[in-house]
């Protein structure tokens, strides 16, 4: 599906990215707040950007349930694929909230799937307001 390979090119860059900066961070980058560190890099909000782009176009076209589906749940995997990068993982959870459009397009049984995943995934306790938000749209959508 294109664009799922497009989704995974986005994240793999933005994580390859995010680990080269951890690699090349200097001992006292951005410590205390001097001076700017590898969380300042522009790469945080360019893959947000990119991210929203490719959503929006997604949201534009007539896609399947289950196209939209498996780029949700690649999405909605990734910050528990990524917990060590600590770089990338709070973006990683913030992204969800860019897929609120596309989960309300799912048909009630990808939207019941994804939404039991989900709170799986996601306890009560570790929900930040875009995962609050994200199961909302799934349990209205599983709904009908």
């Amino acid at each position: 599906m294109e664009y799922l390979d497009t989704v995974r090119q986005l994240y793999e860059a933005y994580l390859a990215k995010t680990e080269q900066l951890e690699r090349d961070r200097k001992p006292g980058d951005g410590l205390f707040g001097m001076g700017s560190g590898p969380a300042d890099d522009p790469c945080h909000d360019r893959f947000a950007e990119e991210l929203e782009a490719v959503l929006g176009a997604m949201a534009r076209e007539t896609l399947s349930s289950g196209q939209v589906r498996s780029v949700l749940e690649y999405i909605y995997r990734m910050p528990l694929e990524n917990k060590e990068n600590s770089l990338a993982y709070w973006m990683l959870l913030a992204v969800h909230n860019l897929t609120v459009e596309l989960a309300q397009r799912l048909d009630a049984p990808d939207a019941e799937a994804l939404w039991r995943d989900y709170r799986k995934k996601y306890p009560r306790w570790d929900r930040l307001p875009a995962q609050k938000r994200v199961l909302s749209v799934l349990d209205t959508g599983r709904k009908g």
